[in-house]
């Protein structure tokens, strides 16, 4: 059992400028012209590590608890990976490979997967 999840994230903001011939470029977002980051401390009283099976058809697997403090999951299968959180209609795909981590205030967590897939998972409740 952790003692602690330590999260640290980053995010570049980037904007895209047109060019006449129809070609375009990214550069640092001209508004903001740094780079955003951030850590933070979760010192949670359960922590889960595991993984687990969505089977084609649409099917969904829950993460164990209604009360999630911080979630990461991967997608270590094939087929997409659609996580929606607290129930409301939004959902996060995840590609091939791809992983999500985020804080939570004790939210559920449901994921979707209409191909099949596999996943692995860190939960601190």
């Amino acid at each position: 059992m952790a003692e602690k999840i330590i999260y640290k994230n980053h995010c570049t903001p980037q904007e895209r400028v047109d060019f006449a011939d129809s070609s375009y470029k990214w550069y640092l977002d001209s508004d903001s012209s740094r780079k955003f980051s951030g850590t933070v401390a979760i010192e949670p009283t359960v922590t889960r590590y595991g993984t687990g099976t969505i089977t084609a058809g649409g099917n969904s697997g829950t993460i164990e608890s209604d009360a999630v403090d911080f979630i990461f999951i991967k997608n270590t299968g094939d087929n997409d990976l659609s996580i929606n959180i607290g129930g409301r209609g939004s959902y996060i795909n995840l590609g091939a490979r791809e992983s999500f981590s985020c804080e939570l205030n004790n939210i559920s967590v449901t994921l979707y997967s209409t191909g099949g897939t596999t996943y692995e998972y860190l939960q601190g409740d």
